[in-house]
């Protein structure tokens, strides 16, 4: 186990997308617009025309991922996540109108109406992801 510590938080973003703005790609433009490296989400809500995202498949030691597209209304009831050195890593909670998907958030990912995210900065933390043996990307001390 690790554990890292920030110091305090920063300033708080409220990002408003809107029909047609791919989710992912919006977000990474903002935190390089804005200059945040460090952040976590504090909410996300609303509704998609298409998600993609994956998810694991199995309990192999490194991981086999199935990549998913969904084109139809659906709701985003929850995005979970942390930014890291300017990286997103963020999973979703969708549903359309007869079931629930999760996964890992990607491109592709297109706003139906809106979207609206707060996320919090994060100071005195200096982090970034890195492949281990396994191919599973940790965070760990930017050097």
């Amino acid at each position: 186990m690790r554990r890292d510590i920030g110091e305090e938080l920063g300033r708080i973003i409220i990002l408003n997308l809107q029909r047609g703005e791919d989710l992912l790609k919006s977000i990474r433009e903002q935190l390089k617009q804005i200059g945040i490296k460090n952040a976590v989400v504090l909410s996300a809500i609303g509704s998609l025309q298409r998600a993609v995202f994956h998810r694991v498949t199995g309990m192999e030691e490194s991981p086999v991922d199935e990549y998913v597209t969904l084109e139809k209304p659906m709701e985003l009831a929850s995005l979970q996540g942390v930014i890291v050195d300017g990286d997103p890593h963020l999973h979703m909670v969708i549903s359309d109108l007869e079931q629930t998907y999760t996964g890992h958030l990607e491109e592709g990912t297109v706003v139906l109406y809106l979207v609206e995210i707060t996320l919090a900065e994060i100071k005195g933390v200096n982090l970034q992801r890195k492949k281990n043996e396994l191919n599973i990307a940790v965070l760990e001390e930017k050097k």
